[in-house]
Formats: C-alpha cells, sequence, structure tokens
C-alpha cells in the first residue's frame, strides 16, 4: 500500500517533488505510530495489569492514524483500530469517556464525504471484539430494537445537526451510500430519511427533492413499500353453537376475539350476499329437517294408529240398505 511512496527519494527533481516527499514523510510516520500502538496493545493482552508503563496511548496521535486509515480507505486497518480503541489502550483525551471521544472523530460522516461504501458498511456493522469499562455507553445511545453493540448509526447527529444521511442525500452519485446507510442492521437509516432533521428542520429527503435527487427518494421509497406492516390487528370472529356447553360463560357465547402479530396482506376472497343467503336458509333447513325428521314420523305413525282404534271401538258404523238402516244391535241367527 505504501511501498511505491516509500520508494520516493531525495534525488526525484520532478515537477510533484515537493507533494511526493510530504505523502513519504506522511507515511513514515504512520509506519511510526502504528508501531508505538501495536506495542502498547501487546504489552497489555500479555501483561494485563502488571504492565510496568499503563500510560495510555494519546488520543491526538489515534485520531490521526484513523484518519490517515479512513482517506487510504484501509477497511481492514480502520477495524483494528477501532478494536484497539475500546481495548481501553486509548487515552479519552479531553473527553469524559472513549463514548464521547469516538463521537466526535464522525468516522461515518467522513466515511460519507468520502464516498466510500466499504467503510460505511463496514461502520454500520461493526460490534468490537471486547469493550472497556472507560467506554461510557448510556442507554439512551441506543435505540428501540437496535442492538447495544453496533456503534455507528446512520442517524448519528453530527455539526449543524447534520446526519450521514443528509450528507448523502445532498451529494451527486450517492446511490450506494444511500443503499448501505438504508439497510443498516439496525433498520433506523430508512425511518430517519424522513423523520431526522438538521438544525434548520430539513430531512434528508427534503435535501434530495431540493437538490433534484429524485433517484434517491425513489430507491428508498421502495424500501419502505417491501418493509412489512409491524401493526397489530385484532380479527372479531363469531362463536360456534353456544348450547352444546351449558357450562360456557356468557362473554364467550356472544364473540371470541384474537390478536394476530404481524399479519400479512393477503387478497380475501367475498361471495356475493345472495349466495350467503342461499347456503344459510338452505343448508340450514336441510340440516334441521333431517334432524328431526325421524321424530316426526314416529309421531305421525302413532297418531294414525290412536285415530284408527278410536274409530273402530268408539263409533257406531251404519250401512245404508234399500229399505231400513242395518244395525249391528238387530242382527239375529237363522235365516229369518
Amino acid at each position: 500500500m505504501l511501498e511505491s511512496v516509500l520508494e520516493t527519494t531525495d534525488t526525484d527533481a520532478d515537477i510533484g517533488r515537493c507533494g511526493k516527499m510530504e505523502a513519504k514523510n506522511q507515511a513514515m510516520d504512520f509506519i511510526h505510530e502504528v508501531g508505538w500502538l501495536l506495542h502498547r496493545s501487546q504489552l497489555k493482552s500479555r501483561l494485563g495489569h502488571l504492565d510496568p508503563n499503563p500510560e495510555l496511548f494519546p488520543l491526538r496521535r489515534f485520531k490521526w492514524l484513523m484518519e490517515f486509515s479512513m482517506d487510504h480507505e484501509w477497511c481492514a486497518v480502520v477495524k483494528k483500530l477501532l478494536n484497539i480503541l475500546l481495548d481501553g489502550i486509548v487515552s479519552s483525551g479531553e473527553h469524559p469517556s472513549l463514548n464521547l471521544a469516538l463521537t466526535e472523530m464522525g468516522l461515518l460522516h467522513r466515511a460519507v464525504r468520502k464516498n466510500c461504501r466499504p467503510l460505511v458498511e463496514l461502520l454500520l456493522r461493526f460490534v468490537p471484539e471486547k469493550t472497556s469499562d472507560s467506554l461510557g455507553f448510556e442507554n439512551e445511545t441506543v435505540a428501540d430494537g437496535v442492538h447495544k453493540s453496533y456503534l455507528f448509526r446512520p442517524d448519528v447527529i453530527g455539526p449543524a445537526g447534520l446526519t450521514p444521511l443528509h450528507i448523502a442525500a445532498g451529494k451527486d452519485g450517492s446511490e450506494d451510500l444511500l443503499d448501505a446507510l438504508t439497510d443498516d442492521p439496525g433498520k433506523v437509516g430508512i425511518d430517519a430519511w424522513k423523520n431526522a432533521r438538521d438544525s434548520t428542520g430539513s430531512t434528508p429527503e427534503d435535501y434530495a427533492r431540493l437538490r433534484g435527487h429524485y433517484s434517491y427518494i425513489h430507491l428508498v421509497q421502495k424500501k419502505i413499500n417491501k418493509r412489512p406492516p409491524s401493526g397489530h390487528v385484532v380479527v372479531d370472529i363469531p362463536s360456534a353453537v353456544s348450547d352444546c356447553s351449558t357450562n360456557q360463560k356468557p362473554n364467550n357465547e356472544s364473540t371470541s376475539s384474537f390478536e394476530i402479530g404481524q399479519l400479512e396482506l393477503r387478497s380475501i376472497k367475498r361471495n356475493c350476499k345472495l349466495c350467503d343467503q342461499k347456503l344459510a336458509y338452505g343448508y340450514g333447513t336441510a340440516n334441521r329437517s333431517l334432524v328431526y325428521r325421524p321424530a316426526m314420523l314416529s309421531m305421525v305413525a302413532v297418531a294414525a294408529v290412536c285415530v284408527c282404534v278410536a274409530l273402530l271401538f268408539k263409533s257406531c258404523p251404519e250401512v245404508l240398505y234399500i229399505f231400513r238402516p242395518f244395525r249391528w244391535e238387530l242382527l239375529d241367527y237363522g235365516t229369518s
């Protein structure tokens, strides 16, 4: 990475000689500072509290190392430096905690200004290997549903109330950056697109609309439309036949309600009212007739037998003849 810069000699007499020498000096300073930092980290990992030199690495020198690494877009070096910082090897300087010192660096803002998507994705998904007690993280720095280990958020406020989303929305050619910022693990980038406001009250969407970046607005809107609904839906379903159980409570006889969480919207096929009426009246009547038909038939049969017996034993049948009526009481024996 730095080989071509370090190979520059003092005898080079070209037009850009001064610039190359300055770059070479910066590269040498970076190597020396990184060497000291790694040495301090190794001593702490080996000796722990028995380290004879407990002095911490100065924050000012560490910030220069971080800025140099980010300017060269060295993702692996940035990740290593962050782990060393969070391990408690670097001092907090004038800040009461390392958390405030890390926030003041504005690493995510710097990565967005560099228009470097790999650095942005690294910071958004960065999880420290170790955390020191001197970090000073508080609960208010963690949003609802976002894991505490994610240190860099797309809605973090910088100078003038600007967030990384504001910076990306106001830059040309930032589609990749917006795609990364709205795809963070905590899913706060999409919400901050329309809710995060700077010192003037403008949102990132307002910045994009003001500068004519309508492709940014369409990109984020597509992601918003694809998000599943997060609300709860309460559905009332009529209960079954309430007289099937005599011990059923009165409040269960009318309706039974239940909540369905994270219900996906689906198309519901609805039958016409005429079909519902036919089903209700037709099949209901048929079912009732099938249920009561045996009892009705038995009752009719018993009634018919009773009527026949009453007619035979209680009535007085008359057989009309030509001359006089025929009666059973006047019937005699013989041929006369």
